[in-house]
């Protein structure tokens, strides 16, 4: 059996989709549990009524907003102690599941690679380009504390925030460039140990067994999930992989969009949380 992991905040819609796209066309045994990070509107009362008579979506709350990591986790333990799957799918919920035998490739990805976590083909499809395995270079422990230096005084200076952007919607008109994504090439074959996308995940039975109630390190509130999973699993020699044959589609940040409807609010939100992840990465290399 193959459990699904759907973090929700505020926005009910697209976690509604995101869990009917996975009831409709996902092919085997599976368990889904969606944990509700404390939204302040409706969304989990609407929820809980609308998957209260399906006997594989479990709507759970986390008591608090406790952030991507820990949320996470809370479903990721809740699964595991409740309905012992032999993998756990952690996704976000702006994504969808088209393909109908993603549990069949689950299983042949494992026999043939023996892999602690495993990352799909994720395709964005607001910037027209497949996410995984991920381009970016792995930084530093000192490439992390010069971040951490500039996001310290980009947070000083996060009164400016509300300027800067009335500036830029008066003066500059905003243009999106799709060309830069579009050098980004889709991989068609297996890769190992490189940086997967924190969208989603799949965790195999070794990685279950080994770390039954955490899948990410536990002290980030947002942001930089993904590098300290690599790190982690690089450090301690447990094979990832990126599996093409998986596919999944992400329509991105619909839960920071629901949240901050005003660009320059999200700006600063982001930067805090980005300061927070940096020292909390940083403390996490000075000890492993």
């Amino acid at each position: 059996m193959i459990g699904f992991v759907i973090l929700h905040y505020m926005a009910y819609e697209e976690t509604i989709a995101c869990v009917e796209s996975i009831l409709r066309n996902v092919k085997g045994e599976k368990k889904l549990v969606v944990v509700d990070n404390a939204s302040p509107n409706d969304s989990y009362r609407i929820l809980v009524e609308r998957f209260k008579d399906d006997n594989d979506v479990d709507v759970v709350s986390s008591g608090g907003n406790v952030g991507f990591a820990r949320g996470n986790n809370y479903g990721y333990a809740y699964i595991n102690n409740h309905y012992h799957p032999d993998f756990v799918v952690v996704m976000n919920n702006d994504m969808d599941i088209q393909q109908c035998d993603f549990i069949d490739e689950i299983y042949n990805s494992f026999a043939m690679y023996k892999y602690f976590v495993c990352g799909p083909d994720i395709y964005a499809s607001k910037k027209k380009y497949h996410q995984n395995p991920q381009t970016r270079k792995v930084l530093s422990k000192e490439d992390y504390k010069k971040q951490y230096r500039k996001l310290w005084i980009k947070d000083k200076l996060s009164f400016l925030f509300p300027l800067k952007y009335a500036f830029k919607s008066i003066f500059c008109k905003e243009t999106y460039h799709s060309a830069d994504y579009s050098k980004i090439p889709y991989i068609d074959s297996v890769v190992e140990n490189k940086m997967l996308h924190g969208s989603c995940y799949i965790f195999s039975p070794l990685y279950i067994r080994k770390y039954p109630e955490e899948c990410f390190y536990n002290k980030t509130f947002m942001y930089l999930e993904a590098e300290i999973l690599h790190y982690l699993t690089q450090k301690r020699r447990e094979k990832t992989i990126y599996y093409p044959f998986l596919k999944v589609n992400h329509h991105e940040d619909a839960s920071t969009d629901a949240t901050y409807k005003k660009q320059y609010k999200k700006s600063i939100f982001s930067v805090k949380c980005l300061l927070q992840s940096s020292k909390a990465f940083i403390e996490l290399m000075n000890c492993v």
